[in-house]
């Protein structure tokens, strides 16, 4: 009879503890879709703007998912709690992110060239001089050659590769060129400075 009443008296503590595993598991199903739901309804290029912003929650909902198939349902919802607060600040972030983008690339579509033809000008002044500028050496001369070469080529693949909505990797990739010009103006004694790269007028877009 004992046995018999202890038995009863962990019936209620079963139900109770698989009351509480299949409110987890709804609870996380519920979280994880959700979270889903703001990644898939991102812009179709939000990934080709801020990709650093996107991966993360991409990450968070593939482990989330992963976290749920294998019955690790607190975890699962911890993964994915603040996908979707994440990815409304992305949203909303975009446009103006997207126009910032557009001002650094029209001021570089003016500044970029000019510094290239401060180059070329400078190159061509010491190519008809008998020898080299007070603190210019052959290796520094031959390194801004070859950079005025690289940028050269490599400008035009930059800027179509932004307007064709590839903005975050042309742009890292057109602030490297900047630093390397930047590193040759220096280098033959030409300002290198952000004054290099402003005082810009742009027309009416």
């Amino acid at each position: 009879m004992r046995n018999v009443r202890t038995r009863l008296r962990f019936v209620p503590l079963a139900m109770l503890f698989a009351g509480g595993c299949a409110s987890a598991k709804g609870r996380a199903e519920s979280e994880v879709a959700a979270a889903e739901r703001a990644l898939a309804a991102l812009p179709a290029d939000a990934m080709k703007v801020v990709p650093e912003r996107i991966s993360p929650l991409t990450e968070a909902v593939n482990q989330g998912r992963d976290q749920l198939t294998k019955g690790d349902y607190a975890a699962a919802s911890t993964s994915v709690r603040e996908v979707p607060a994440r990815a409304k600040l992305v949203a909303d972030s975009l446009a103006p992110l997207k126009a910032a983008l557009k001002a650094e690339m029209d001021t570089l579509a003016v500044t970029l060239p000019r510094n290239l033809a401060a180059i070329k000008a400078k190159l061509d002044t010491i190519a008809g001089s008998k020898r080299l500028p007070r603190g210019l050496d052959e290796q520094e001369l031959q390194e801004a050659k070859d950079t005025y070469a690289a940028a050269s080529a490599e400008w035009p693949e930059i800027q179509s590769s932004f307007q064709s909505g590839e903005l975050a990797s042309a742009m890292g990739r057109a602030h490297n060129l900047k630093a390397r010009v930047s590193h040759s103006l220096l280098a033959l004694g030409l300002v290198a400075d952000e004054r290099a790269w402003s005082n810009v007028t742009l027309p009416p877009s």
